[in-house]
């Protein structure tokens, strides 16, 4: 009885814990918007590295298309490298239902969200014969042939050609019943921190900034919190089966076809949400924004942040969206020549944090957090 009652005391604290931390989540999110409503910078020594609600808006559509490749490469074990094909496909679904047919935003996603989930189901049908390496070179073919696919003269009136689709037309504007204006103002009045939130009250360009930056986030906690029930249910521990031992599985009686080919469905269909959010963002849909370097950019994303885990993705969408700018800003290292920080530095210093953390984290930023927490815990518990 004793045990029963400390093992639900602990279930309830760790519950506490969890709704603090996301309480603390979205705070932060908040504070985040409405300090860099306007184009902000961050002063590291001599470096300066700009950040605005432009580039996390950018973050966050990585960050659904990564919790994309959680599903079918985390929790399912197929090496799927053609995610940007999903990205660039809800993208240009969104910007030609905008553009074309003066859809709002969020209706474009009844649209992106099946169409994607059933392209994937079908692409994802050869899974069920090839595996490994074979799946990876198929699903990396689809990301190289994608801008080349968008750039056929038949389908000009609907990808706009090389040129892209415009949807610079399309205007988020903030519903009049938020109060993005009192809460600005009220910051601003913070004793110490106020200088960080401007000064007067927002233009309808910045409300309009923290009105879509708002929507996405919902978006994409809606998408984590699908994902996270998803993951813990029946289907979602038929995949962790898959991964961890395909035979296995199938002689538990998993249905093989049916998990693969819904991993892959569901997978793209993140990677479609995140196109749209990401086209929404910069008002264009261009063939070489979705080219197979994304598709490998996203892996890294994945990798970096860590292989089956949620927050991983979050992690995963910040580091492409923020490093290889921020790492083409940087102008001077202690002990590094100038000359070695000119020219594409973006890609070189995330290449070399991907192969840093493969030899000394190799789960991730993530899963080597969670190790560490636990060797304190190990710690602290043999020191009682």
């Amino acid at each position: 009885m004793a045990s029963k009652i400390k093992k639900s005391n602990r279930n309830e604290g760790q519950l506490n814990s969890r709704i603090v931390m996301w309480a603390c989540f979205v705070l932060s999110l908040l504070l985040i918007a409405f300090a860099y409503v306007d184009v902000g910078t961050i002063s590291i020594g001599s470096n300066n590295y700009n950040l605005s609600l432009i580039r996390l808006n950018k973050a966050i559509a990585y960050t659904i298309a990564i919790l994309g490749l959680q599903v079918v490469i985390g929790y399912t074990g197929q090496i799927a490298l053609g995610q940007s094909f999903f990205f660039g496909t809800g993208a240009y679904i969104s910007a030609w239902l905008i553009a074309d047919h003066s859809w709002p935003f969020l209706l474009t996603l009844l649209i992106v969200i099946p169409a994607c989930f059933i392209i994937g189901m079908v692409l994802g049908l050869p899974a069920l014969r090839i595996r490994g390496l074979y799946l990876a070179l198929l699903t990396f073919g689809l990301a190289a042939v994608f801008p080349s696919i968008v750039k056929l003269d038949k389908l000009y009136s609907y990808t706009g050609g090389a040129g892209g689709k415009l949807t610079s037309n399309y205007k988020f504007v903030a519903p009049a019943w938020l109060p993005f204006d009192e809460v600005a103002q009220a910051l601003q009045k913070l004793p110490l921190l106020g200088g960080f939130f401007g000064d007067g009250p927002l233009s309808n360009r910045e409300e309009s900034r923290l009105w879509k930056f708002i929507l996405f986030c919902v978006i994409a906690g809606i998408c984590f919190w699908l994902v996270y029930n998803l993951i813990h249910s029946r289907p979602g521990r038929a995949m962790r089966a898959i991964r961890d031992n395909e035979t296995s599985a199938a002689v538990s009686g998993v249905n093989l076809a049916i998990t693969k080919t819904l991993s892959f469905g569901v997978a793209s269909a993140l990677g479609g949400i995140g196109g749209a959010i990401y086209v929404a963002e910069v008002g264009i849909a261009s063939p070489d924004d979705f080219s197979s370097l994304v598709a490998i950019y996203l892996i890294v994303g994945l990798v970096v942040g860590g292989v089956g885990t949620l927050p991983g993705a979050v992690i995963g969408g910040l580091i492409y969206a923020l490093v290889p700018d921020w790492a083409s800003s940087t102008q001077s290292i202690s002990f590094v020549p100038q000359r070695w920080l000119q020219g594409p530095t973006g890609s070189l210093i995330l290449g070399l944090l991907l192969i840093v953390l493969t030899l000394f984290l190799p789960g991730g930023i993530v899963t080597g957090w969670r190790k560490l927490k636990n060797r304190f815990k190990i710690t602290e518990a043999r020191a009682q």
